[in-house]
């Protein structure tokens, strides 16, 4: 174990019984609020999704494009 987890963890060992649950309450609010999306946030996703589908959105699509719009300009 790190230096680090060690001190945290005897660091929760002296707190008192209310304080750990007072932290186990906390560590349970910032997971529950690690959700990724509300519902009408990923409606809105998918919309924008399905609005934009047709963009090429990829690495290879961009630099493909670059690459033509390269030899467009270097043309004679």
């Amino acid at each position: 174990m790190s230096e680090q987890v060690q001190s945290i963890v005897e660091a929760v060992r002296s707190l008192t019984a209310e304080q750990r649950s007072e932290l186990m309450e906390a560590l349970a609010a910032i997971e529950t609020s690690r959700t990724p999306f509300s519902a009408s946030r990923r409606e809105l996703v998918l919309s924008v999704k399905g609005k934009y589908r047709h963009v090429p959105t990829s690495s290879e699509s961009f630099m493909s494009r670059k690459r033509e719009d390269l030899a467009l300009e270097t043309r004679p």
